[in-house]
């Protein structure tokens, strides 16, 4: 039986996004940090409180939806 979704995790997972490139904006335009940041989605995942279990499912049933497997 699938856990039903938290109706706040959209939200969250926008404010962190936003949260984020604001962030790197400020450290650009004071100088701090010339490199580019990167957000994998694994750490946007983590934040939003998505356990690593789960994302290894979620991304073992992608990997075989893509190859044609079906998904189970």
């Amino acid at each position: 039986m699938a856990t039903p979704r938290r109706s706040d995790r959209p939200r969250l997972l926008l404010w962190l996004n936003t949260t984020v490139k604001l962030r790197s904006r400020l450290l650009t335009e004071r100088g701090v940090a010339p490199e580019e940041m990167t957000v994998r989605p694994e750490d946007t995942l983590r934040a939003a409180g998505i356990s690593s279990g789960r994302q290894a499912r979620y991304q073992r049933r992608m990997s075989s939806l893509l190859a044609g497997r079906g998904g189970r």
